[in-house]
C-alpha cells in the first residue's frame, strides 16, 4: 500500500527562564549580601559560587529561536508495525540539549519503555539533533500519538524553549487480515470479466458442451475429433468467465469481549474487521469487485463495490474507522437506514456479526428471501459463547459483572438462549451462520448455495 508523504510539523516557542536559575540567582545574591552585612565569610563563599553561575548564564542569554520538526514517520500502520515520533533539532549555539516526553496511548507500546528522550544539540554541525520514540500499534483503529512535550535548554539549563503540546494527525492503523483462502466459487456471478465460471456459455476457458456448428462460431472452436467421426462440423462451447460482487456487512452496534491487540485475545469486533479485510484481499486479488457497509457506524459512508488493489486500500481505510456505537436511539435509526441499502442481483452477502442484534438476522433472511446469496459469519469469541464462563472472564460482558457475577452471568445465559433461538430461525429460513476460521471458513457453505443457485426456487419482490 502506497503511503502519502508526511511533512515535519514546526514548532513555535519562545524562551523562558528556569525556575533553577531564578533560585541560583536569588540565593547567590541573598547569601552574598548577608555575608556582608553581617560579616560572614562563609556565606561569601556558599553563595559567591552561585552568583557567579547564574550572572555567566544570563549572559548567554538566547537571543533567537531554535528550528524545531516534529513528524511521524509512517501515516499508515498494519497492526503489530512500528512507526517513529521524531523530532529533529538544526544546529543552534544557544541549544546544548533537547529533550521529548510522549503521552500515552492505548494499544500503543513504546521504546523507551519511560516514553522519553533527550539528546545532545551540537552547536555548529550540518546535521541536525533527531530524538526517535518507537510506537508501535498493537490494534487497528485511527489513533493519535500523543500528545508530546517538547522542551530544549541552553547551556547551564537557565533558559528552557517550550512550545505548546505537539499533537499530530493521527495515524490509522489497518486491521491485519487473517489468513483466508476459498477454492469454491462464488454461486451466481454476475459481472462482465472474472475468474468465476458463469452458468451462461460465452468465451471461457471451461468445457460447457460439444454441438453442432452454427454460424458465427469460431473455427478455432472446431472439435476436429468429434467432426471426422460424425462427418459434420462440432464446436466446444465453454462457459462465461465473470466476475461477482461480494457485499461485506460489519456489525458495529456490538463489541462483545475484551480487545488485547494483535497476538492476544479479540473481541467481536476485532473478529469481523479482520475477517472482513481477509475476505476482501482474497476476492480483491481474485478480480471480484467488493463492497462495504459497516452497519451501526458514525460518520462512515458505504463504500461502493469495485475492483483493483487500490479499492482494498480504500476498504482497509474504512475499516480501521470502524467505531464500535453507543447503543443510543440515534444507533438505532442509523442501522434501520443502512438495512434498506439496495443489493444487486448477484450479489453474494458475507454479514459478519456476534448476532447479538436480532435486526442484523433479521437483515440477513429478508436478503435470503429476496434471493440473495447470504452467508452470516459469527465474530462472537468462543470462550464467550459458552453458558459456564470463568469469573475473571465475566467482566468483559459488562461493567458491572465484578459487583453482581452471579447475577451477570445469568442474564449471559439468558441472552445466549435468545441468540440461539435466533440463529436457529435463520437457518431455517435458509440463512448458513458458520463461525470465522480462517481458510476454508465459506467453502461448504458456497458450495450448497450453488447447488440451490441451480436449482429452481420461488423468492418474493
Amino acid at each position: 500500500m502506497s503511503e502519502p508523504h508526511l511533512a515535519p510539523h514546526r514548532l513555535v516557542g519562545r524562551w523562558r527562564v528556569t525556575p533553577a536559575h531564578v533560585r541560583s540567582l536569588g540565593l547567590g545574591v541573598l547569601l552574598v549580601a548577608a555575608g556582608v552585612t553581617l560579616r560572614r565569610p562563609d556565606a561569601v563563599v556558599l553563595g559567591a559560587p552561585l552568583l557567579l553561575v547564574a550572572l555567566w548564564a544570563s549572559t548567554r542569554r538566547p537571543r533567537t529561536d531554535p528550528v524545531v520538526d516534529a513528524k511521524v514517520g509512517h501515516p499508515l500502520l498494519r497492526e503489530g508495525q512500528a512507526t517513529t515520533w521524531q523530532v529533529a533539532v538544526a544546529a543552534h549555539p544557544d541549544v546544548e540539549e533537547a529533550g521529548v516526553t510522549l503521552l500515552a496511548t492505548p494499544y500503543t507500546t513504546y521504546s523507551p519503555a519511560s516514553r522519553s528522550l533527550s539528546v545532545a544539540v551540537e552547536a555548529d554541525g550540518t546535521t541536525p539533533a533527531t530524538a526517535s520514540i518507537v510506537c508501535r500499534s498493537t490494534r487497528w483503529g485511527r489513533r493519535p500519538l500523543g500528545p508530546a512535550t517538547v522542551a530544549l535548554t541552553s547551556p547551564l539549563g537557565a533558559f528552557r524553549w517550550e512550545p505548546q503540546p505537539v499533537s499530530l494527525p493521527a495515524i490509522s492503523t489497518v486491521p491485519l487480515p487473517d489468513s483466508f483462502t476459498a477454492r469454491v466459487a462464488v454461486p451466481r456471478p454476475d459481472g462482465l470479466v472474472g475468474q468465476n465460471r458463469s452458468h451462461h456459455p460465452g468465451d471461457g476457458g471451461e468445457l460447457d458442451q460439444i454441438r453442432p456448428f452454427r454460424f458465427g462460431d469460431r473455427l478455432r472452436r472446431v472439435h476436429w475429433p468429434v467432426s471426422v467421426r460424425t462427418g459434420e462440423l462440432h464446436v466446444t462451447a465453454t462457459h462465461a468467465d465473470q466476475d461477482s460482487e461480494i457485499l461485506l456487512l460489519v456489525d458495529a452496534m456490538h463489541d462483545i469481549g475484551q480487545s488485547e491487540g494483535i497476538g492476544g485475545a479479540g473481541s467481536s469486533l476485532d473478529n469481523a474487521v479482520r475477517a472482513a479485510g481477509a475476505i476482501a484481499e482474497h476476492y480483491l486479488r481474485a478480480g471480484d469487485r467488493v463492497g462495504l457497509i459497516v452497519l451501526g457506524a458514525r460518520d462512515l459512508p458505504p463504500v461502493t463495490a469495485a475492483a483493483g488493489p487500490h479499492h482494498l486500500r480504500r476498504l482497509l481505510d474504512a475499516l480501521a474507522r470502524t467505531t464500535v456505537a453507543d447503543g443510543t436511539v440515534s444507533d438505532e435509526k442509523r442501522l434501520r437506514s443502512q438495512l434498506r441499502h439496495h443489493v444487486a442481483a448477484g450479489t453474494l452477502a458475507v454479514i459478519l456479526t456476534p448476532a447479538i442484534s436480532p435486526d442484523v438476522l433479521a437483515h440477513a433472511v429478508g436478503l435470503s428471501r429476496r434471493g440473495i446469496s447470504v452467508v452470516t459469519v459469527d465474530t462472537l469469541p468462543t470462550h464467550l459463547a459458552t453458558a459456564d464462563i470463568p469469573l475473571e472472564r465475566l467482566a468483559e460482558i459488562a461493567s458491572s459483572a465484578t459487583e453482581h457475577p452471579r447475577e451477570t452471568r445469568l442474564a449471559w445465559r439468558l441472552r445466549l438462549l435468545e441468540r440461539s433461538r435466533e440463529m436457529a430461525r435463520a437457518r431455517e429460513s435458509g440463512v448458513p451462520i458458520v463461525p470465522w476460521a480462517g481458510p476454508g471458513t465459506l467453502d461448504l457453505v458456497l458450495r450448497d448455495l450453488g447447488r440451490r443457485s441451480r436449482a429452481p426456487r420461488v423468492v418474493s419482490r
